[in-house]
């Protein structure tokens, strides 16, 4: 499919529907590629992507709870500083 630049459409006409040709082209490409993948393909690649999303969450999970453990130790060394007292943090 080629797309011809008639008179009346402008250059940024004729850019935006050449941009767009090219969508559809890698979109058709993209269709047939998956066509020929078979079930199996398919279900092995969503098991393996289910996997990386429940690691994903549990990294996510252990970062939050390391920012929550260092931002109440900052605040407690600060509350500690303010009151004068050398009581180490546990």
């Amino acid at each position: 499919m080629t797309l011809q630049q008639p008179a009346t459409v402008s250059g940024l006409e004729h850019t935006i529907l050449f941009e767009y040709e090219t969508l559809v082209n890698n979109v058709e490409k993209m269709n047939h590629t998956i066509s020929q993948m078979n079930g199996t393909d398919v279900v092995l690649l969503v098991d393996k992507l289910r996997t990386l999303e429940k690691k994903a969450g549990l990294v996510y999970t252990l970062f939050k709870a390391s920012v929550y453990a260092l931002v109440t130790s900052i605040q407690e060394l600060d509350m500690n500083a303010e009151q004068g007292t050398n009581r180490p943090v546990l």
